[in-house]
């Protein structure tokens, strides 16, 4: 019986080996492709035109555009926390499928007349489809790292995830711009049922961790905890806050630099995905240099500076910079450098972040984000109507005065 009870044992190890090893293959294969996916959704083709689409096919005045940009932001803020409650309860890949559909049915949307009205349509769905895809993708990443214990790597791995979507809009951009110069802007609006359309391919491939599904809590008290984690946690405040005011000032550049090449230097739009094209290849580029050079805390705090003060910086050279190579030069590295510096809080927030509740945690900090966006995108759009380079002039000039005042500390990060 001994040698029985032995050989059970050793078959039973065997055979639970054999089932870790399976679950660890998928948990990798996740990885790509959530990669793959990231790609087909940032390759939207309409990146590259993204002003002209608003505003000569949409009809919409600089102002009013902002305006839609607001409502974007409000519809993110009354959809993240469902969404992100969404993907905990329910599971992370429905939440990812449901985003693909979503995105699925924005071209038809937009592709069928220049509605105003179909307009706020297709912002409430791709509101919905990213409120889904917020907080999900990072934390798929995240379990799948705890599973083959590679938690080390998760800076380096959400950095390589988030520059596949800037890879898709790097790849993307020129060609729209293309065939919006040449055929028109509705017919790539079309042809953006292509990628969608491999995305929801891929979300249904994606396979679940041993992670996935343990949550049993309500999610009522999923919602109270995060908001609770979020309200009293003073380091991950200075994080949160450090992170999106920086972000969103950033933002402002990639909604306004198409209008301002438009108007102040009258750039055809065929060479507007170029433009969109090294914009975000630079972000791809600092994306994947930080973690390498972010190897410790004091290295954190450093880059973090220079990420910081170089695009104000860069802000207040565009203001008065009136040649257009020197112009495209400064929105190379203010938004290269401004919109991959979040890369640096991704460990520091994590830690402060239990796994049971991460989506909902995260989606609640993008909440924050969305409900500053709301509040100044319309005052964005009113003083660019009035003065733009003055607009650039303050904005440096804030990004600077946050970098001197700075809370975040090395041990922080």
């Amino acid at each position: 019986m001994s040698l029985f009870h032995n050989s059970t044992t050793e078959i039973e190890t065997v055979n639970k080996l054999e089932v870790d090893n399976i679950q660890r293959s998928k948990s990798n294969s996740n990885i790509a492709k959530l990669y793959f996916f990231n790609f087909l959704i940032g390759f939207s083709l309409i990146s590259g035109v993204l002003i002209p689409f608003y505003i000569i096919y949409g009809g919409f005045t600089f102002f009013e555009f902002m305006l839609l940009q607001s409502y974007y932001a409000l519809m993110l803020i009354l959809l993240e926390i469902p969404c992100g409650i969404i993907a905990d309860r329910i599971g992370k890949k429905f939440a990812l499928t449901l985003a693909a559909v979503s995105f699925l049915l924005i071209p038809f949307v937009y592709g069928i007349i220049p509605s105003k009205f179909l307009f706020f349509i297709g912002e409430t769905l791709f509101a919905f489809s990213f409120a889904l895809i917020s907080g999900t993708n990072e934390a798929i990443i995240i379990d799948t790292l705890k599973v083959v214990g590679k938690e080390k790597r998760v800076m380096k791995v959400v950095a390589l995830n988030d520059g596949m979507f800037l890879l898709g809009i790097i790849i993307s951009a020129p060609i729209g711009s293309i065939i919006a110069n040449f055929v028109s802007i509705q017919f790539i609006i079309l042809l953006m049922i292509i990628p969608y359309c491999l995305s929801l391919i891929i979300t249904l491939m994606i396979h679940k961790t041993s992670i996935e599904g343990s949550v049993k809590r309500k999610s009522a008290q999923i919602l109270k905890s995060g908001i609770k984690l979020l309200w009293k946690n003073k380091i991950l405040k200075i994080l949160i806050f450090e992170k999106i005011i920086i972000e969103i000032l950033i933002v402002f550049l990639v909604f306004t630099y198409q209008y301002y090449i438009l108007i102040e230097f009258n750039i055809p739009i065929f060479y507007f995905g170029f433009i969109e094209a090294g914009l975000m290849l630079s972000q791809f580029t600092f994306l994947n240099i930080i973690p390498h050079l972010a190897n410790s805390a004091v290295h954190k705090k450093k880059i973090l500076l220079i990420n910081t003060i170089v695009p104000g910086i860069g802000y207040l050279l565009i203001s008065i910079t009136n040649f257009v190579p020197v112009v495209i030069f400064l929105f190379l590295i203010v938004i290269g450098l401004g919109l991959s510096r979040y890369i640096i809080f991704t460990n520091g927030i994590n830690r402060l972040i239990q796994q049971d509740n991460r989506a909902t945690i995260l989606s609640s900090i993008n909440v924050i984000s969305g409900t500053l966006k709301a509040i100044l995108y319309p005052l964005i759009g009113f003083l660019i109507m009035i003065n733009i380079n003055f607009l650039y002039l303050l904005l440096g000039v804030i990004i600077l005065l946050i970098a001197l005042k700075s809370k975040v500390k090395k041990e922080y990060l």
